[in-house]
């Protein structure tokens, strides 16, 4: 049972505990070998204690973690069972008894854990996928509104995912989360605000940091009147500089004429906006229109959660409509090299 797979993780990993004494029970882990035998990456880690209390780790006289056997035995129990589908806000709480009746009757408790996902690159670092993890992180932080670690964390993200996963499976599921939890009323807007704002606050300086670039194209990025959520073109903002773009961001909720009169301005090759809230808007749907007649010519970039609700006004403007970050990416690089789409 569990005890092989520990043994089989200690042969593979070349595993010494840390001996507290020579009685077994009192052998202790450290964060990076609880990693390597259970499976998990540092951060889930430590975003599963803090969220949902699944362990109690010691700490050492350096006031560093360590793990006992025994939580690292939950802990993998827990792992195998997130990975078969099982969410960790549901199972946290049940008894190493129920876990191991789940990991039974999937047929895999003889098997070692798996590793976490990752990937090397030169140096030797190591670049977590387990995006999830940052999720937890930052949702752990806006409920205790410390923005620092929200901070803290975007930056983690950033530098271990790469700032295309940061934003697109990062940023953008925490602000979708927000938003179910505050509407479900298990969050204050106090909480929403903070998040916003931290979110916010660091992607303009995402934008401030990038260079602009003499001969490249130049994209304006804005929502349309009575759009106030920002977030999402803020993302896209990121997403065209990160590609060698210039960008012009205009924060939310201009009318067109000031959108076209800023267009034109920079000699733009292209429009991106960003339609969140609120749907179906007779208002947006008329301000699409006369940005139209403003822009004839000048493609027109449409993603955010409400889109669909306005796929008919933006079927009539001609207007590209995006799903997500990577296709952004790719209209753009079909107006650079081939001057449409």
């Amino acid at each position: 049972m569990f005890d092989a797979s520990l043994t089989y993780l200690r042969q593979v990993y070349n595993i010494t505990a840390m001996q507290g004494s020579r009685d077994d029970s009192q052998k202790k882990f450290s964060m990076k070998i609880a990693s390597r035998m259970t499976g998990l990456t540092p951060h889930a880690i430590r975003a599963w204690e803090r969220r949902y209390g699944v362990v109690a780790p010691g700490r050492d006289s350096n006031n560093r973690r360590f793990y006992r056997e025994s939580d690292i035995e939950r802990l993998a129990l827990l792992h195998k069972a997130t990975d078969a589908g099982h969410q960790i806000s549901r199972i946290a709480g049940y008894s190493k008894e129920e876990l191991q009746d789940i990991v039974d009757r999937m047929n895999v408790i003889d098997m070692p854990p798996r590793k976490a996902p990752e990937l090397r690159t030169a140096g030797d670092l190591t670049i977590v996928r387990d995006y999830n993890v940052y999720v937890d992180e930052i949702l752990s932080a806006v409920e205790r509104m410390d923005r620092k670690s929200l901070e803290e964390t975007l930056m983690s993200a950033e530098t271990e995912a790469g700032r295309n996963a940061l934003l697109e499976r990062v940023v953008i599921p925490v602000m979708e989360r927000i938003g179910e939890l505050w509407r479900k009323g298990e969050l204050r807007i106090s909480h929403e605000h903070l998040a916003t704002q931290g979110v916010r606050t660091f992607l303009g300086s995402l934008l401030a940091s990038q260079k602009t670039f003499p001969g490249a194209p130049h994209v304006v990025v804005t929502t349309p009147s009575d759009q106030v959520h920002e977030i999402g073109a803020l993302t896209a903002a990121v997403t065209a500089a990160s590609e060698g773009w210039n960008v012009t961001y205009l924060g939310p909720s201009l009318p067109s004429e000031e959108i076209a009169g800023a267009v034109t301005y920079n000699g733009s090759r292209a429009l991106i906006l960003s339609l969140i809230y609120p749907e179906s808007d007779p208002l947006a749907a008329r301000e699409l229109r006369k940005l139209r007649r403003y822009l004839p010519g000048i493609p027109v970039i449409v993603g955010g959660r409400a889109r669909q609700s306005y796929s008919q006004v933006l079927t009539e403007i001609e207007a590209v409509i995006v799903n997500n970050l990577y296709e952004v990416r790719t209209v753009l690089e079909l107006i650079r090299t081939k001057g449409g789409v």
